[in-house]
């Protein structure tokens, strides 16, 4: 837990509450409405996507929706545990670069190839194509090899470089296989929008939402605006936009 004085010096926290001063005396020095009031409507929105009460709220109604759905239950024998990459760091020159993989990626591989290893007769399918001359989904088959899973049950799919493009090969690369129980595993604050892209495909899948991010913090840290609390508003705002695109043009 970090103190308030290093929350206030952090230097997210020292540019939103520069910009609320800013705001405050151009209120108070300026004749200008129109310019006292998008001073004020700058600060506050710098404000509100900054502060970990707000990005708590917005992640945390994501992951309200995931747990919801998720419903079906463990795993039953022989299902299959789709998951879906999170991001790299460039272009890794070895399938072995776990240190490559973003910390959404790690998760999710972890929890899914923990929970294989659970369920007899599990198959692993994972989804990511980004990076270079190996994908997301190659590391990432190589961390779930590490753990030891076997690789004669993993399955890749290196071209998906989006949820839209996940569903549409995941459900191309097992259409002669409609009978095994499939599971989708990913952050919780993106599950809402891959169910949506998956079940759109055709799929019938069940939803095991893993990472969830909205956590309890004392009042101080709640109001203190810090980099963490951007971070999860920019996820919240990116998967906000991407399920309403997806309901007004994709799958309109």
């Amino acid at each position: 837990m970090k103190t308030w004085i290093e929350l206030l010096i952090a230097p997210v926290s020292v540019i939103t509450w520069g910009l609320l001063i800013l705001a405050l005396l151009t209120f108070w020095k300026s004749r200008d409405w129109l310019l006292r009031g998008f001073a004020l409507a700058l600060a506050a929105l710098a404000f509100a996507l900054t502060i970990p009460l707000t990005a708590n709220e917005a992640l945390g109604a994501l992951e309200a929706a995931a747990r919801r759905d998720a419903a079906c239950g463990p795993p039953p024998p022989g299902s299959i545990i789709i998951v879906l990459a999170g991001g790299i760091h460039g272009k890794s020159a070895r399938a072995t670069d776990f240190s490559a993989l973003k910390k959404e990626s790690i998760r999710r591989l972890m929890s899914a190839a923990m929970l294989a290893l659970r369920t007899p007769g599990s198959r692993l399918l994972i989804s990511g194509g980004a990076g270079g001359r190996y994908r997301e989904a190659d590391i990432m088959g190589a961390l779930a090899r590490q753990m030891g899973f076997p690789a004669s049950r993993i399955m890749l799919d290196r071209t998906s470089r989006t949820t839209y493009q996940s569903a549409r090969n995941v459900a191309a690369m097992l259409a002669g296989d409609r009978q095994a129980p499939r599971y989708l595993l990913t952050s919780a604050y993106h599950m809402p929008r891959a169910l949506m892209a998956f079940r759109d495909s055709g799929q019938q899948v069940c939803a095991l939402p893993v990472d969830f991010r909205a956590i309890e913090m004392p009042p101080y840290e709640m109001l203190t605006p810090q980099l963490s609390a951007l971070a999860k508003m920019t996820e919240a705002l990116h998967e906000f936009i991407g399920i309403v695109f997806y309901r007004l043009v994709k799958f309109s």
